[in-house]
């Protein structure tokens, strides 16, 4: 078994469509992502973002802004000229205007562009709910005034261990689990090359003396070893870039292990299905993508958006479980969650393993 497996960890290794596929992409779409979305994976390291303010008597507006300048803004008061001199020149992100309807003038679309933005909306909201407050309760207007001006308080998300939250993870999380199900491409190819109807290589396995589970687990582990070792080395790139995977970094090996072999057992399920190779392949493309979009790699929230109305396909969604192991540890520091998702990546495998070995040792042929 060890001849097999180490021929067909060479086999795979020179083969470049399996490695840009298993390494070279996710690094690029890491990249990509980094660049989107810049180096404010780690919110307390992330300047304050400058903005002006044009004062036109609107004190309540004014005293908001002013609490925010703590960390979050870099506020600056100017008049009309000054303040659009210093858009136009790039010293500023934007410029508010405190009138009776507050307003936002921005030169551009970014980060900062959206973080002004949001405490403009946060303030109008919080604006018409004094408004209503006040017409229907206002005995209780001092109170609600009282929470108002604590608002800034409640702009920074931590997490039960004291750690920054940047929803921005979740984009990074759900790339890993997209990179870990790519080892269904290489478990596809272990399918191939077992059964002899698809490739001649598979001819001469069939007649040889040799176990199909022998067969099945050599090329299992094959791929597990490279895919494994490639997603290994796109943490490590993720690190580089500035990715913090908290103290308890070492849980996170188990997660990319057990999600990589997943990834290997789904490819080997879908390669034991009689139909032609090139559905086998448009399946494994399409369900990779749609469990990793429903892990939240094309929108972040995606996940917790499937949790609230159909939790039971994030519990077999190995994209999904992946990511939430990995926020298991990195930020909500929860071993019972993360010992779930390891549970579930497990009998996921299991299952496929299972259910393949059992429908390729009963394939018979007339002849070869």
């Amino acid at each position: 078994m060890m001849r097999l497996y180490l021929s067909g960890l060479l086999r795979m290794a020179r083969d470049r469509s399996e490695l840009f596929w298993g390494l070279l992409f996710p690094v690029i779409m890491a990249t990509l992502f980094f660049v989107s979305f810049g180096i404010g994976m780690d919110p307390e390291k992330m300047s304050a973002v400058p903005a002006g303010l044009v004062s036109e008597e609107n004190g309540m507006f004014e005293t908001f802004l002013t609490g925010m300048d703590e960390g979050i803004l870099d506020l600056e008061k100017m008049d009309g000229e000054q303040a659009l001199d210093a858009l136009r020149a790039g010293k500023i992100s934007g410029v508010f205007y405190g009138g009776s309807e507050p307003s936002l003038t921005v030169a551009a679309s970014g980060i900062e562009e959206s973080i002004l933005q949001t405490l403009l909306s946060s303030y109008l909201e919080h604006e018409a709910m004094m408004k209503q407050i006040a017409k229907e309760h206002p005995e209780k207007l001092f109170s609600a005034a009282a929470q108002l001006s604590g608002y800034p308080d409640l702009l920074e998300h931590v997490t039960a261990t004291g750690r920054s939250m940047d929803t921005n993870l979740g984009y990074f999380y759900a790339l890993i689990g997209m990179a870990c199900l790519f080892g269904t491409f290489g478990g596809l190819d272990t399918s191939v090359e077992i059964r002899a109807d698809q490739s001649a290589l598979a001819v001469r396995r069939s007649v040889a003396p040799v176990h199909r589970l022998k067969l099945v687990l050599s090329g299992m582990l094959a791929n597990f070893t490279l895919q494994f070792a490639s997603v290994c080395l796109l943490l490590l790139y993720l690190n580089m870039l500035g990715l913090s995977f908290g103290d308890k970094w070492f849980l996170l090996l188990p997660v990319c292990a057990l999600g990589s072999l997943t990834g290997v057992a789904f490819g080997i399920f879908v390669g034991s299905l009689k139909m032609r190779y090139g559905f086998k392949v448009g399946i494994l493309v399409s369900s990779t993508l749609a469990m990793s979009f429903l892990a939240g790699l094309m929108f972040v929230n995606m996940k917790d958006i499937v949790e609230h109305h159909a939790p039971i396909i994030n519990r077999v969604n190995p994209a999904a479980l992946i990511a939430d192991a990995f926020y298991s540890v990195a930020v909500y520091d929860n071993p019972a969650r993360y010992a779930v998702n390891l549970a579930l990546l497990a009998a996921i495998t299991v299952l496929l393993t299972a259910v393949s070995f059992l429908r390729l040792r009963r394939e018979r042929y007339e002849s070869i």
